[in-house]
């Protein structure tokens, strides 16, 4: 499959090329600006990509748009993608659908220290042999990249105990201006740490009773059999669970 990106050079995005790259699909992409970290990792994967969003980019003729919340109605090649009827998907739905479903996923949740945590969560299983795939919202220093398919990684669909791990940094931050959820809606994960939750993003929420219906959000799609792991000293976290939780809770921190 072909995929193009819009919006390729955000730390998520850009990582979601990398990723699908690694899974054997032809891969290219733009944005309004690409500069480093993200241009450096493209460049080295040898994933083309375009700056500005002109309607000749059709041209590449791909099976498929991805597009990135930076996108917006009115975006020249958005709105050419629109006008024509092709077939286009969000970058999270095409994770969820493309690499998580085949994988055990540990989610990192919080308006603050998701990348830091992520990234210890990643060495840990490393360190413990695990071998893990990983979306992060930076570049590891390790190994100079944003995301990596896990070691044993493939497109079969096993028993989940049986499925090798991925650890995604969980963005509250909205998915794409045709989906107004926050992006860590479309993940399911088995393990989910919830650091803490304050407000944020003011141009995308109205206030803190907005962002704590989203993350309510993200626990109502958690399994029972799964784990969900919360800073206890945070009482917006608190406050969101009181809204219902069917998940095992692991508290930290208090």
């Amino acid at each position: 499959m072909h995929i193009h990106i819009l919006g390729v050079a955000g730390t998520f995005m850009g990582g979601v090329a990398a990723l699908a790259q690694a899974a054997g699909h032809r891969v290219t992409g733009t944005d309004a600006m690409i500069y480093p970290p993200m241009s450096d990792q493209l460049k080295q994967l040898g994933i083309e990509f375009y700056e500005g969003y002109g309607v000749e980019q059709l041209d590449l003729n791909p099976d498929l748009f991805v597009v990135g919340n930076v996108v917006s109605r009115g975006n020249p090649l958005m709105e050419a993608i629109l006008a024509q009827g092709l077939p286009y998907q969000s970058g999270p739905e095409w994770m969820a659908w493309h690499v998580l479903t085949y994988c055990r996923v540990i989610a990192v949740a919080g308006t603050h220290g998701k990348t830091t945590t992520t990234s210890l969560v990643i060495w840990l299983l490393q360190q413990a042999g695990l071998n893990p795939g990983y979306l992060v919202g930076g570049v590891m220093q390790q190994n100079g990249q944003s995301a990596r398919l896990p070691v044993d990684w493939s497109l079969q669909r096993r028993p989940l105990t049986e499925r090798p791990w991925f650890v995604i940094e969980a963005d509250e931050y909205d998915t794409a201006f045709f989906d107004k959820r926050s992006k860590f809606v479309h993940y399911h994960p088995e393990i989910t740490v919830l650091n803490n939750l304050e407000f944020d993003h003011g141009d995308i929420f109205a206030d803190i009773l907005a962002i704590r219906q989203q993350f309510h959000h993200l626990v109502r799609t958690l399994s029972g059999q799964g784990q969900l792991i919360v800073n206890g000293l945070d009482s917006e976290l608190a406050q969101v669970l009181t809204l219902g939780c069917w998940t095992p809770v692991v508290y930290f921190g208090g």
